[in-house]
């Protein structure tokens, strides 16, 4: 049976209850100088245990405060994943022969960034610079190319776009770094088995997820999907991931041998027809249908189907909606996984009507 911590009241009556046993004849009442006594060892106690209760707590990973879980885990060798920053190429447009400055600031509407080196604009009216991001976090990642403001820019410079911007990554959740904490003391290493090659890939900044397929390519290769928060692994993630586990796959294997890649995305578009409690618009049951649709396409690995039931099951769970005739998806999907390909769905568009 689990230690029951006594309450402040039950402490107090405690002590109460023990100058009685000395003392039959002795005033205990509200305004007595016992109670009063009683009161305040009541108070200390009661803090005490709670004291305990929190040195009790510390010593279990998925109970312990934020800043003891990651000196838990730095101890076993699963150091919390900082932020990084976003680095690219931003386009100048303007008169040439304008000298583009080191640290000109730019910004998108969801993040600021700054050259990291001179530039002139050609003859063309362009150049395409060097920028970083000037706050650390994945947010400020680009894969299409976006228009952004000017800061303080030098006479002939007339606009800026974003080109691309990739790596990076938010520091890692007290969640994320407990799941991996767990994983790493449930299954300890094994000198390269399947499971050490998913912790290495979780390691690197910017790794949600990972999915190891051995033998893909034959004996003696490893093959390994990392994928970030959303969206697809960029070249530089990919790049980051080879070479951490480069540095730590078995001695004997080749230089081929492990391989990180991209999924080759199936786009799925959902479309269909609602049907709609009475009262209920369109606009208000949209977000939600979203994001389950979206929670279960983020749940599935490459080459896991995804099943036509799951789609419909999802929509239909949401408050408000009866039922829906989906016209695409129409049967189940099943992405490929071979020698030469990785397939994995991905969420298209959601073309949704009542």
């Amino acid at each position: 049976m689990p230690f029951q911590v006594p309450t402040f009241e039950q402490i107090r009556d405690q002590y109460l209850v023990g100058v009685l046993n000395l003392q039959p004849d002795a005033a205990t009442g509200p305004d007595s100088d016992h109670y009063v006594r009683a009161c305040a060892t009541a108070n200390v106690a009661e803090g005490l245990y709670a004291h305990q209760m929190w040195v009790w707590r510390q010593a279990f990973p998925d109970l312990c405060d934020e800043d003891i879980l990651e000196k838990m885990a730095a101890q076993r060798g699963v150091p919390r994943k900082v932020s990084n920053f976003a680095i690219g190429q931003a386009r100048f447009t303007g008169t040439p022969g304008t000298a583009i400055p080191v640290g000109q600031a730019f910004s998108t509407t969801v993040a600021a960034y700054e050259t990291t080196s001179a530039a002139v604009i050609a003859g063309s009216g362009f150049v395409d610079v060097p920028a970083v991001a000037t706050t650390a976090g994945h947010a400020a990642n680009v894969t299409v190319a976006t228009a952004g403001q000017l800061s303080g820019a030098p006479g002939g410079v007339a606009t800026v776009s974003v080109l691309v911007m990739s790596g990076g990554s938010d520091a890692e959740t007290a969640a994320a770094l407990l799941e991996r904490l767990l994983a790493v003391q449930s299954q300890p290493a094994q000198g390269g088995n399947e499971n050490d090659y998913k912790v290495w890939a979780l390691e690197v900044p910017g790794v949600r997820r990972a999915y190891v397929f051995p033998l893909r390519r034959g004996l003696g290769t490893v093959d390994l999907v990392p994928m970030p928060v959303t969206g697809l692994p960029d070249a530089p993630l990919l790049a980051d991931v080879q070479a951490h586990i480069d540095a730590l796959k078995p001695v004997g294997m080749g230089p081929t041998g492990f391989l990180a890649v991209g999924p080759t995305p199936v786009v799925v578009n959902i479309t269909g027809v609602l049907e709609l409690d009475s009262g209920v618009s369109l606009a208000q049951v949209l977000p939600a249908i979203g994001s389950a649709l979206a929670r279960i396409f983020y749940d599935l690995a490459p080459g896991d189907t995804l099943h036509f039931a799951r789609l419909v099951a999802a929509i239909v769970n949401v408050v408000g909606v009866r039922d829906v005739a989906l016209s695409a998806p129409i049967a189940n999907i099943t992405p490929v996984v071979s020698g030469s390909v990785i397939e994995m769905v991905e969420l298209g568009t959601i073309t949704l009507t009542d």
